[in-house]
């Protein structure tokens, strides 16, 4: 019956189990496939600290926010507050000057006196009047009384023109208004100054008295409950929001400022402002900068307050850097005790499972500690466990020993029925024990695992069961075998394959027996497989079989030394036999010199040598390592086997044979 080889292939019996899964252990992925749970450290963990540290930083956030919007708020009053301040202390004192520049007016036309204004201003006492006003008012600039025609008396030091000019202006104003009028001056050393000119009609209203005056802005000096304002912080801009004056050198971010809407709706409605935080852009950086435009009541003027926001909201921002560093030294601590909490509860569970799993991989003796633990519960718990523990190394004990029972007796059954088939033949009565521990060999220095060193075994002591199928005239005949009994003896193979495909214990051996004749190039039996189609089972049986059968005595053949067997065994290196499995063959010989054993009757003595250390042969083919030295003297005894003498029984084989085919080698008919 044909069979395919790959299907044959050597495989462990034993499956190999796969990595237990230790989800909630050691968080690997499952072998079912399932979902990959999380670890019981990592839940209790996040029972522990989500509960204290979710509310925590809910509210810092909460906090944080109001607390924001609230000093934001503050301070945009503050900035409020303090313009208004300014403007209204430069509103009030403006006033009172005019007041008082009013009434020193009203004080000279209200004289009964029926003369024209001029002429009033020419009367001593006028003059008088002006000089003690002047005199109680010594931060004046420049002071005067003029009528319509600007004539009159002026007080004061000579003027630069950008100031004349500006009195000019104020006065012009004043008469053609009627009112009082402002302009904003500069004098020495850029000193700010306000232009001030109020008309004093005369009792019949035919003529008008003007008093003028140029009086110091000194804004470094107004005060604000006792606090003074920065000047750098405000500039001062006219109806139409051009620049008037300003106490600092941020030309960019005032014109900046004066492109804003809060500006433009100044000169569209003065009497709607509000503070406002602008996104500027000064010499090409981006400046977030806090504003308020506030009008100047007694002139018209704007006074824009400004202030850096990084500056301006500097207490927001230790606020918020305070409330952070509080909160995140809050969340280490619950971190540490939530740690200190998981481990404590969990460790105890952690080492159970440990333990379960230490079990499931084999350990059986493993057991849970049970001092230490944290409660009753997981006591109990662990207590039972180590009960369950101990009847399941007592139940495992009992299966071992009947397991090992069990392959004792499956061995020794083996062994029976390969002792029952040589005793068959007399000659070969030991050879399958002997395959078997060659093959054992020299699979061990292939590095096979030991799963496959063990089939190789059994397959070597069951690879000649199939010539129970054999006639015993055929088996044991003494003569040359005829062509007919020749085919017959090549069927043992198959016949023994055909045995043990029943025995499911066995079919991984099928390969060996059937395959064990076959040869790497494809001459061999029954099925002509060549090189790799065979499979390495029977790739190794064929090479021990071939030693055992040429240093032992057969009806053929006087048994050989092994040296001789040797040199046969690496002549037929990759013609017969596969080169990685006679380096291999070589090791063991060299390591655990292989047959060496009593000499048979007629066998020349092997020389002995130093045993050389196991090692797997590699895979790839190279040159074959020497085998033993057979140069030199002869040892005692018969001279080694070479080819079969003239008249003898192999002689007589070969002469039977069909033209062109090649003669039985003793290998073949083990």
């Amino acid at each position: 019956m044909s069979q395919d080889p790959a299907a044959r292939q050597a495989t462990p019996s034993a499956k190999t189990p796969a990595k237990r899964s230790t989800s909630g252990g050691d968080g690997k992925a499952r072998p079912d496939g399932k979902k990959r749970l999380p670890k019981l450290r990592h839940i209790l963990f996040a029972l522990i600290l989500l509960p204290g540290i979710a509310p925590l930083l809910f509210s810092s956030w909460i906090l944080i926010e109001r607390n924001r919007t609230t000093l934001v708020d503050q301070e945009k009053e503050l900035l409020t507050y303090r313009a208004r301040q300014v403007v209204g202390s430069l509103s009030e004192d403006l006033a009172r000057r005019r007041g008082q520049i009013e009434q020193l007016g009203r004080a000279i036309v209200s004289v009964p006196d029926m003369r024209s204004v001029e002429q009033r201003l020419r009367e001593p006492w006028v003059g008088q009047l002006l000089s003690q006003y002047v005199a109680e008012h010594p931060e004046l600039i420049s002071f005067g009384a003029l009528s319509a025609a600007r004539k009159g008396l002026s007080v004061g030091p000579s003027l630069p023109s950008q100031a004349a000019d500006k009195l000019q202006q104020a006065f012009d104003t004043s008469l053609r208004l009627g009112e009082p009028a402002y302009q904003f001056a500069v004098v020495s050393q850029q000193k700010p100054a306000v232009a001030m000119a109020v008309p004093v009609p005369s009792e019949d209203g035919n003529d008008a008295l003007v008093i003028q005056a140029l009086l110091p802005l000194d804004f470094a000096a107004l005060s604000l409950d006792g606090e003074t304002f920065d000047v750098n912080d405000f500039f001062l801009i006219d109806r139409d929001g051009g620049l008037l004056w300003s106490g600092s050198e941020k030309h960019e971010l005032q014109n900046a400022l004066r492109k804003t809407s809060m500006v433009t709706d100044f000169a569209r409605n003065p009497l709607i402002s509000v503070t406002t935080v602008f996104d500027l852009e000064v010499a090409g950086e981006r400046e977030e900068t806090l504003a308020r435009v506030v009008q100047v009541q007694e002139t018209g003027w704007g006074l824009v307050a400004h202030k850096a926001s990084a500056a301006a909201f500097e207490q927001v921002s230790n606020m918020i850097r305070d409330t952070v560093l509080s909160s995140v030294l809050a969340v280490m601590l619950a971190l540490f005790f939530a740690i200190v909490a998981t481990r404590w509860f969990s460790k105890p569970i952690q080492k159970l499972a440990e333990t379960s799993h230490e079990i499931a991989a084999g350990k059986f003796g493993r057991r849970v500690p049970v001092d230490g633990l944290v409660s009753v519960e997981i006591a109990d718990m662990a207590t039972d466990f180590n009960r369950m523990g101990d009847y399941v190394e007592k139940y495992i004990q009992q299966l071992r020993k009947a397991a090992e029972a069990n392959r004792s007796l499956f061995i020794s059954s083996i062994r029976a029925f390969a002792a029952a088939i040589d005793a068959k033949d007399p000659y070969t009565r030991g050879h399958s024990e002997r395959v078997a521990a060659y093959s054992r060999a020299i699979a061990r220095y292939l590095g096979l695992p030991k799963d496959m060193q063990e089939k190789v075994w059994i397959a070597g002591v069951l690879h000649d069961v199939g010539k129970i199928g054999v006639q015993d005239r055929v088996l044991l005949k003494q003569g040359v075998l005829t062509p007919e009994e020749f085919e017959q003896m090549k069927l043992h193979p198959v016949i023994g394959a055909d045995i043990i495909e029943p025995i499911s214990a066995l079919t991984d051996m099928i390969p060996g027996i059937r395959w064990h004749h076959e040869a790497w190039n494809g001459t061999g039996y029954p099925d002509k497989l060549q090189g790799e189609q065979i499979p390495l089972m029977a790739r190794i049986i064929g090479v021990a079989d071939t030693f055992d059968a040429i240093t032992t005595n057969r009806p053929y053949q006087t048994a050989s030394t092994p040296e001789y067997a040797i040199e046969t065994i690496k002549k037929l290196t990759g013609t017969k036999f596969d080169q990685k499995v006679v380096q291999a063959f070589l090791l063991a010989w060299e390591a655990e010199r292989l047959g060496a054993r009593p000499r048979a009757e007629g066998q020349v003595a092997a020389p002995a040598s130093p045993a050389a250390p196991a090692q797997p042969v590699p895979s790839a083919p190279g040159q074959l390592p020497p085998g033993p030295s057979v140069t030199g003297p002869p040892a005692a005894g018969p001279p080694a086997a070479g080819p079969p003498a003239a008249g003898s029984p192999a002689a007589a084989r070969a002469a039977v044979q069909p033209e062109g085919a090649a003669a039985p080698r003793p290998a073949i008919l083990s």
